[in-house]
């Protein structure tokens, strides 16, 4: 995971759109109205389905998904059960769809099966700028592609029901964009590995002190991130893959893993009663926040569920098949996608 992790890189915006227009055939018109921040109060419109009761760990009520580019997998009592074969793929808060962008920039729903396939939107940029779900899981915050790739994308949200792509009201420059746990605010990583938060509509952007920043005085750690993993519901914290600045930082693909919750407002580290290395935290809509951390030496796995003020409610041994075949021999090949009620 260490590895990992070290070999990552973040490129410059621009050197994103041009990577990736290169991957895209057709522009997208047309332009909406700006966005409104998504309600976090509507009824979910997914499908309706049947859902096995239980979930993923006894001792845990929801269901946990993991990815392994670029298979997503979910863990039940048998062990994982491959759901589908799907790049850039998440999974709805509700835990009743799943959204990913084709290679043909297609932006694909599902059923929490894999099935019932439609595609929303086209000309949709999956590499780098990963579609994030609403709380209410019926949105999606996407990047689309202008004039083949050659503009910079233009971010906005899509009704997933009906497919109206809406621009947001202020544009961001960066990548791997998210919403927060309950979809009012919004974060993302910049070019230069420092990371900026926004309200849901791209307004009021500001940057994360000290994550990020060249100068010795104000980061003698010189810490930054070009991976923002979660967002707290305020937007205050964020769980972020931190590393050394002048490290090199790989691809703009995804890291599914977080090794640290920073307070946005100072960058300072916020504790968490887990034992042993954090490897991520979930925030979720409730306020809660599932983490994901080993001790032991990476031996033991453990699940650890936070309440919104950060007490446990529940802590159990993550089981073994998590880390197995297919995801290879390491407890971290398959990452930690989502945590959801079915």
């Amino acid at each position: 995971m260490a590895a990992r992790v070290a070999g990552r890189r973040c490129f410059g915006v621009t050197m994103v759109v041009a990577l990736v227009g290169a991957l895209m055939a057709a522009a997208c018109t047309g332009q909406a109205p700006p966005a409104e921040p998504p309600p976090s109060s509507a009824s979910p419109t997914g499908p309706a389905e049947r859902v096995p009761s239980g979930g993923s760990v006894a001792g845990l009520a929801g269901w946990l998904y993991y990815y392994s580019y670029p298979e997503l997998y979910r863990l039940t009592p048998a062990g994982l059960e491959l759901v589908l074969r799907a790049p850039h793929a998440t999974v709805s808060p509700d835990g009743l769809q799943i959204a990913y962008v084709d290679d043909a920039g297609e932006l694909i729903v599902t059923d929490r099966d894999g099935g019932q396939a439609r595609s929303v939107l086209s000309d949709v940029i999956g590499l780098g700028f990963e579609p994030s779900w609403s709380a209410d899981s019926r949105w999606l915050l996407v990047a689309r592609s202008l004039a083949g790739g050659s503009e910079s994308p233009v971010f906005g949200r899509v009704d997933v029901a009906s497919g109206e792509f809406t621009p947001l009201r202020s544009q961001i420059e960066g990548i791997h964009p998210l919403w927060s746990a309950d979809g009012r605010r919004m974060g993302y990583a910049t070019g230069t590995c420092e990371l900026m938060v926004a309200d849901a509509d791209g307004s009021n952007q500001r940057m994360v002190p000290v994550i990020g920043n060249p100068d010795p005085a104000v980061n003698p750690q010189r810490w930054a991130s070009c991976d923002p993993y979660s967002i707290s519901p305020d937007g205050s914290m964020m769980a972020i893959a931190r590393r050394v600045l002048d490290q090199p930082m790989g691809d703009i693909g995804r890291d599914l893993a977080a090794n640290v919750v920073i307070d946005t407002r100072t960058g300072a580290e916020v504790p968490l009663p887990v034992p042993g290395q954090i490897w991520a935290a979930l925030f979720l809509p409730d306020g809660g926040v599932l983490v994901r951390s080993t001790n032991d030496g990476g031996a033991t796995v453990t699940l650890t569920l936070l309440d919104n003020d950060l007490t446990v409610t529940a802590q159990v041994p993550e089981p073994a098949a998590a880390g197995a075949n297919p995801c290879g021999q390491s407890a971290f090949a398959c990452g930690l996608l989502a945590y959801t009620p079915n």
